[in-house]
């Protein structure tokens, strides 16, 4: 399963009842955001009330015991090949690792090295070099050079999976020495955000192509059950349906230090309730995930923590531009009018707020004068009267996964709103697998389709790109050769002309708003709920879901 089409899944929050904690009551106050913490990615405290309750099953290690992180995840990969993953697993930036980080906004420096040790730009930005740690390893030995990250980066450009898009500018790869490596672009993209990654730029061992291919499989088989990187982890088992194991890499470049764990151990669950108890009990130290309406009751658990975090995470509800009665203007303007925008916060317990078009506010590009759709149903039904529908039952149909119990709450919203306007929207939910493949189906799309979206790497072309281009046309059915020109223009300058790329960026955006692209309902804050004894913890919203392990400490 890819990671955009998709992953609502892994972004999806389920509804537990409230019986689990309802003996804990009371209300939470969430903090408001400041400013610095919306550019900078640092964590908005949750305020928490006095507590009702100790666990009294909690984990503690024994002078001679090893630290053992445990974390729920309630989303399952497939394959461990990063070459055809195009969602989050335990083993991005975990086991396998990218030339470069992303630092959060607001950072002394844009990048930490972690492959790459250094590199350089030539002025017109067409080429770059990358200089490589010496003396690294992969998990099966192999040494860590040039030619490793050529392989792995053509390996994934063979493949032609959904990750190696992110290689497209490549014009040649090039090995100066044992520890360079040349690229040449065909435009001044910036490169360096792209090498850094949260999916598709993850190193792997040249052993995959010399010692597990068959039948020029370039070792896909051998990599779905396999992991051989260079990052702070090892994966030592993994039993499908039920955990993996990861232990220190002991030869890991940056050394280890006292209060990390030893051993992770990431448990697979997908019922909230399930997580929630291990947590609550001291047999899970982190969750991925509470759903809103129990995040008041979580927080008054003793000795659990929870920070909001800005993000990346977007919600959008795209229109099918070529089926009536969505490839009217009007109509899909009317439709962005009739949403209650404002019952949003309510919905999730203010970790979200409206969207201003296609970018995050987080996001770089971002244009926070761009004009924004209110809830308007005298507008709304102008609208459609001016279409033709006056005295008209209208009749809309919307896609949403069935995994996503606040967009089922916010679409129940949204029909008996259109129901005061005379529109009749018929609403069907199914795993995200199933709507998706009825969807790409023109005679059985529906004209709203549900998703989120978060970028692969930090740049604005990862939304305009995926959301407005042709190559989004099988879901929204939405061509505009001026639109594709303009994304692509912005893409191959930001590199060396971030204003005019921001220019075009803006542009295009207000052309997705007048033309009712999409309904742009929200971008969200992240919840992370953990046990006050994980230290070291920080959300970096340019690797969306993703727990990079060597950073906590356990201070038990």
């Amino acid at each position: 399963m890819s990671k955009k089409n998709f992953l609502l899944v892994s972004v999806s929050i389920l509804f537990i009842s409230s019986m689990i904690l309802s003996a804990c009551g009371g209300t939470l106050t969430v903090s408001k955001p400041t400013v610095e913490a919306l550019t900078t990615g640092a964590p908005v405290s949750v305020e928490t009330p006095t507590s009702v309750e100790t666990p009294t099953s909690v984990k503690t290690p024994t002078a001679s015991a090893p630290l053992v992180f445990t974390y729920t995840l309630s989303i399952e990969p497939e394959t461990l090949d990063p070459a055809i993953w195009f969602t989050t697993t335990p083993l991005n930036m975990n086991v396998y690792q990218p030339l470069l980080e992303v630092n959060p906004a607001g950072s002394a420096e844009p990048f930490t090295y972690l492959i790459a040790e250094s590199y350089t730009v030539s002025d017109d930005g067409l080429t770059y070099v990358f200089k490589i740690r010496q003396n690294m390893k992969f998990d099966d030995g192999a040494p860590v050079n040039a030619e490793a990250v050529r392989s792995s980066i053509q390996r994934e450009i063979d493949i032609k999976a959904q990750p190696s898009g992110i290689w497209s500018d490549i014009v040649k790869m090039t090995v100066l020495s044992e520890y360079e490596i040349q690229f040449q672009l065909d435009a001044p993209v910036p490169f360096a955000y792209i090498v850094a990654a949260g999916y598709g730029a993850g190193i792997v061992s040249p052993t995959v192509l010399t010692e597990h291919q068959v039948n020029g499989d370039l070792g896909q088989a051998w990599m779905m059950d396999n992991a051989d990187g260079t990052g702070p982890w090892v994966l030592k088992s993994w039993e499908r349906g039920q955990r993996m194991i990861f232990e220190r890499n002991k030869d890991y470049f940056g050394g280890w230090t006292e209060g990390q764990p030893d051993i992770v151990i990431v448990d697979f669950v997908k019922e909230y309730a399930t997580a929630s108890l291990m947590l609550q009990s001291g047999e899970a130290d982190m969750v991925d995930y509470v759903p809103p309406d129990q995040i008041a009751a979580l927080s008054k658990v003793a000795g659990i923590s929870l920070e909001k975090y800005p993000s990346f995470e977007t919600l959008y509800m795209q229109f099918n531009h070529k089926k009536a009665p969505t490839d009217d203007i009007r109509v899909r303007q009317a439709l962005s009018y009739a949403f209650n925008y404002g019952g949003i916060a309510l919905i999730t317990a203010n970790t979200a707020f409206q969207s201003r078009g296609i970018l995050p506010s987080k996001m770089w590009g971002y244009d926070p004068n761009a004009f924004q759709y209110n809830f308007d149903l005298k507008k709304a039904r102008e609208l459609l009267d001016e279409a033709g529908y006056a005295n008209k039952k209208l009749v809309v149909t919307v896609y949403y996964a069935s995994e996503d119990e606040v967009l089922r709450q916010l679409i129940e919203m949204y029909k008996s709103d259109l129901a005061t306007i005379n529109v009749d929207l018929q609403v069907e939910s199914a795993d995200f697998a199933t709507i998706k493949s009825k969807q790409i189906v023109l005679d059985t799309s529906a004209n709203i389709f549900t998703r989120y979206w978060w970028p692969d790497y930090n740049d604005p072309n990862d939304f305009m790109y995926y959301l407005m281009s042709k190559s989004n046309y099988e879901v929204t059915y939405y061509d505009d050769e001026a639109v594709d020109t303009m994304i692509t223009e912005a893409h191959k300058i930001a590199g060396v002309n971030r204003d005019k790329a921001i220019e075009l960026y803006h542009s295009i955006n207000d052309i997705a708003i007048n033309d009712a692209n999409s309904i742009f309902v929200l971008e969200k804050d992240v919840v992370i709920p953990m046990r006050t004894w994980v230290k070291g913890y920080d959300y970096n919203p340019n690797y969306a879901q993703i727990v990079m392990f060597y950073d906590l400490r356990i201070e038990k």
